[in-house]
């Protein structure tokens, strides 16, 4: 374990016996997850079409991640593979529900894809927030729906319902399932 994880963290073992964990992001932490938030967009412009700017950033309204640090339904997250960084997690209480948690945005950097670190990450996740869950996917993102599918049943068989419902202003799979 690295000096900075923190105290309750959750884990898992994979067959190489590389621990995937979580870690809370701390505000000092913020500038971090930011630049993990340029790759992430990065991977989604593939299905939403976006261009970055004349600086060759993906703008995006930083401070919407700020509600991370101050509401209490909303739990920011760093994904470790062993000591290295692999990437975040943010999780909430779903609006207008408060007992729906929700994976508002996940990101494994591509180093570590096919390695089952995103499935242990998100049984760490659901590890730490027992209750009913779900997960949005877009409707261009098909890798991403196969990986949730194979992620979520993972961890609950067949016990998940999958719907395509409008979440604000864009119609999206809604991945169901209770831990």
């Amino acid at each position: 374990m690295t000096g900075n994880q923190s105290f309750g963290e959750s884990s898992l073992m994979n067959k190489q016996e590389i621990k995937v964990t979580l870690r809370d992001i701390t505000i000092r932490e913020r500038p971090t997850l930011e630049n993990l938030f340029q790759y992430y967009l990065y991977e989604l412009s593939a299905f939403l079409k976006w261009n970055p700017n004349d600086d060759g950033v993906y703008p995006f309204n930083a401070l919407s991640l700020h509600k991370y640090w101050e509401r209490k339904d909303h739990f920011p997250y760093f994904i470790f593979h062993g000591d290295e960084l692999a990437g975040f997690a943010l999780v909430r209480l779903y609006p207008g529900t408060q007992s729906v948690y929700d994976v508002e945005q996940f990101f494994v950097l591509r180093k570590f894809k096919g390695q089952g670190v995103g499935r242990q990450a998100l049984q760490c996740i659901v590890n730490r927030h027992p209750g009913q869950w779900q997960i949005r996917v877009l409707l261009e993102n098909t890798p991403a729906l196969t990986f949730w599918k194979s992620a979520v049943q993972s961890i609950v068989g067949e016990r998940y319902t999958l719907s395509t419902e409008t979440d604000v202003d864009l119609l999206m799979y809604f991945i169901l399932f209770h831990v």
